[in-house]
């Protein structure tokens, strides 16, 4: 196919070539005597170029199209090489921030909930001390036990969401 984009004759090379897949359209076109050969040496061309079309992934596109933006813009590699470099130091930084804000939130919830526990088993021995020792043991025991599901169940979704499960 690449042959085909830089022949300086690609009707006949279409019609001799065995390795080629022409469609049984194309051929009937080409083979149209009506045709003047440079219509059909450009439908040839625009056939082979959109079925050959270049395409890359990643950041920055391979050498030889960046050859093509030099030639299209005054140093147009290296604005496309820039380009892509601002953008990963911008993506760096936006995951780095995410990742210090979630440590963040994770101190804060640690210390809200030690807080909380604390204040409650506070109240569970003061009532203790007050003679209320069946509503002690009822908020103490709920204040533990929900600390404890609490913990237990983020630990649990913290391991789903690092295995991916």
């Amino acid at each position: 196919m690449e042959k085909l984009k830089e022949s300086k004759n690609p009707v006949k090379e279409v019609e001799e070539s065995s390795d080629l897949v022409v469609p049984e359209q194309l051929k009937t076109i080409l083979a149209d005597p009506e045709i003047p050969e440079d219509k059909k040496e450009a439908i040839i061309r625009l056939v082979v170029g959109v079925s050959v079309g270049e395409s890359f992934s990643g950041p920055i596109p391979p050498p030889k199209i960046l050859k093509g933006y030099n030639e299209a813009i005054e140093n147009g590699a290296e604005r496309v090489v820039a380009m892509a470099e601002k953008q990963s130091s911008h993506r760096i930084q936006l995951e780095d921030y995410a990742v210090r804000e979630e440590l963040k939130q994770s101190r804060i919830g640690q210390i809200f909930g030690f807080v909380l526990g604390l204040v409650g088993l506070l109240l569970a021995t003061t009532l203790a001390l007050l003679g209320h020792e069946a509503i002690a043991g009822i908020f103490g025991t709920t204040t533990i036990i929900g600390l404890v599901t609490v913990f237990v169940l983020g630990r649990k979704s913290l391991q789903k969401d690092s295995s991916g499960k």
